[in-house]
């Protein structure tokens, strides 16, 4: 009975560790799926976060303006900074036509108010200094923070607007405003790596994940 029994014994011992090795690493593959996809959500988050804030510089004043989350502020992204020369029209408004089209989303706003920035058409930039009714269509970029002092910097005449992106505060946020513009990849902690970098980085001011 024993010399029968005890091959069965160890085939059974056999097929538990088998079994019990299967979940484990089916385990460990679902917690490593979870958390990677957990860091993506993070970065996602991040660099949403980190595009959401527009500095204006007119001559030496800076303003800063809220962002809406469209694709023509995402478009309008991919060619900051930059600097126009924007026209005066109507006595409550700055204009410049942009060299390309962003895309559009236009409705009437009903009331302009000012430190609305907005876009007519589809290559028109207007920054609005003061607060009116207005029956005319835009698509909605973003709105200026502090109003108090723009209808003095804009000034009655023509006048030179700096458009940039700032970083917003967080992990990695004075790091990758030191390094926004070398394309060199940096850590969260500001250590410059290869472009064989694996993990989360930091490169021309925004964080990618590799």
């Amino acid at each position: 009975m024993n010399s029968i029994n005890t091959p069965v014994r160890l085939i059974r011992v056999l097929s538990f560790a088998m079994l019990f090795m299967t979940l484990t690493t089916m385990t460990a593959c679902a917690r490593d799926d979870n958390e990677a996809d957990s860091e993506s959500q993070i970065l996602q988050n991040d660099n949403s976060n980190m595009n959401s804030t527009l500095k204006l510089t007119i001559g030496q004043t800076s303003f800063t303006a809220t962002l809406e989350d469209n694709a023509t502020v995402k478009e309008l992204q991919s060619l900051l900074p930059m600097t126009l020369q924007m026209d005066e029209l109507n006595g409550n408004e700055k204009y410049c036509y942009l060299s390309s089209s962003l895309p559009t989303a236009a409705s009437r706003p009903g009331t302009i108010h000012a430190g609305d920035i907005m876009l007519y058409g589809s290559s028109c930039i207007v920054i609005f200094y003061k607060t009116f009714s207005s029956g005319y269509s835009y698509t909605r970029i973003g709105h200026i923070d502090n109003v108090e002092q723009l209808a003095q910097a804009v000034g009655s005449g023509s006048v030179s607007v700096r458009f940039e992106m700032l970083p917003t505060t967080g992990i990695g946020s004075a790091k990758m405003s030191a390094h926004s513009t070398d394309g060199v990849r940096y850590t969260l902690n500001g250590q410059k790596v290869s472009d064989n970098y694996k993990g989360i980085y930091v490169r021309d001011g925004k964080k990618y994940r590799k």
